[in-house]
């Protein structure tokens, strides 16, 4: 080459291919240690410890029987907090312990005219139904329930033998009693106790207007059916009764429970008595502090500061067009 011979010629004289020369001439630098991907140390990565101290606290007596979901929020609210809803999911599915029992179902279309119900704050709109509950043998129970809408709370239950327009009644005249105040619109399916004389009359002495659902179509009523497959797939929830008494305290004890804990997801996961009773914004303070210190002690773990929302504005029944990937997302 220094008498002007061209590297490639050079290289065929003494049988070395030209890229070889040329690593001579440049090596590259000595690899470092090499830390495969997974153990690297970043920064806002979660340590084992962090991770196995959220699943010890998750399958505590005190979290053991709830959703990943709720048992974080719960967690949130108690003032433990150190990454995300999402980051405890993963560490959650690392661990074996996600999935989902509920089951989904379809529904069947109506020619009747579609009910169309908004509300801004409780007491606005309730909505009630009955459902079965099995006892000893051949006995079965029915489980009387009107809630808000807005809040989802359980304003009235009961639980007996027969599904007649009496006990309906009964049912709702206790509710607004409790309640101190009586819905503007009761939403309903078409059962014989929701569209008897009696039921109609005490509505309209109450001053209620009356709603109900298209046959056939469960979705015209979906508060109600939400909130009875949240009691039956409940992991404390008998599969039969041992008899009356049993039903009428196991459902008075689950819906104080839920009303005063269930972290509601169409509330940004606040209970709701919290929002019935007006202390959103107390307990949205509360959270955001938590999230504050959660923030100040790691922010590399978070693209941006973290903010705890309100509840949504408005809730209903079909007051929006939804497709159904959104419905069961």
């Amino acid at each position: 080459m220094t008498a002007g011979w061209s590297a490639v010629t050079a290289c065929a004289l003494v049988g070395l291919h030209r890229t070889t020369w040329y690593r001579h001439l440049k090596p590259a630098a000595p690899a470092g240690i090499a830390v495969p991907q997974a153990d690297r140390a970043y920064p806002n990565r979660i340590t084992t410890a962090e991770a196995e101290e959220f699943m010890e606290l998750l399958n505590s007596g005190d979290y053991g029987n709830l959703s990943v979901t709720q048992a974080y929020y719960r967690m949130l609210d108690a003032g433990h907090c150190s990454f995300s809803i999402a980051a405890a999911h993963r560490i959650v599915t690392a661990h074996g312990q996600n999935g989902d029992r509920r089951a989904q179902r379809g529904g069947t279309g109506s020619k009747r005219a579609k009910p169309v119900l908004e509300a801004t704050a409780p007491n606005q709109l309730w909505s009630w139904d009955i459902t079965m509950l099995h006892g000893p043998g051949k006995h079965i129970y029915r489980l009387y329930t009107i809630m808000d809408v807005f809040s989802r709370k359980v304003v009235g239950h009961r639980v007996e033998y027969t599904e007649t327009a009496a006990l309906a009644s009964a049912l709702i005249q206790d509710a607004v009693a409790g309640n101190s105040q009586s819905p503007a619109v009761l939403h309903a399916d078409n059962g014989a106790p929701m569209r008897a004389g009696t039921t109609l009359d005490l509505a309209r002495a109450l001053g209620i207007s009356l709603s109900y659902s298209r046959p056939r179509v469960s979705d015209d009523n979906p508060y109600s059916e939400s909130l009875f497959k949240t009691v039956e797939y409940d992991l404390g929830f008998p599969g039969r009764f041992q008899d009356l008494h049993h039903a009428r305290g196991y459902m008075a004890a689950f819906f104080t429970n839920y009303n005063a804990n269930h972290r509601h997801s169409g509330l940004n996961y606040y209970t709701p008595d919290t929002v019935h009773h007006g202390l959103i914004e107390q307990a949205r303070r509360q959270r955001q502090k938590t999230l504050d210190a959660c923030y100040a002690r790691n922010p590399h773990r978070y693209r941006r500061k973290p903010t705890a929302p309100g509840i949504p504005p408005v809730a209903g029944i079909n007051h929006k067009e939804t497709t159904r990937l959104s419905q069961t997302a």
